[in-house]
């Protein structure tokens, strides 16, 4: 999967839950903090697809 930036919208999509429950989510990630910006750097998706067990 191509590591790029990616908008909290696509990310609640791709996972198939709300925005909500993906801000929910977010901040339960340690070491990741997006306060509230709604773009996330490609390390920080990495983080993400990890901690939903995700494969690259």
């Amino acid at each position: 999967m191509e590591m790029r930036f990616w908008s909290k919208a696509e990310l609640a999509i791709r996972f198939g839950i709300s925005r909500e429950t993906l801000r929910l989510k977010l901040k339960e990630i340690e070491g990741l903090d997006t306060g509230r910006r709604q773009l996330l750097y490609p390390y920080e998706v990495r983080m993400v697809f990890k901690a939903f067990g995700v494969e690259e």
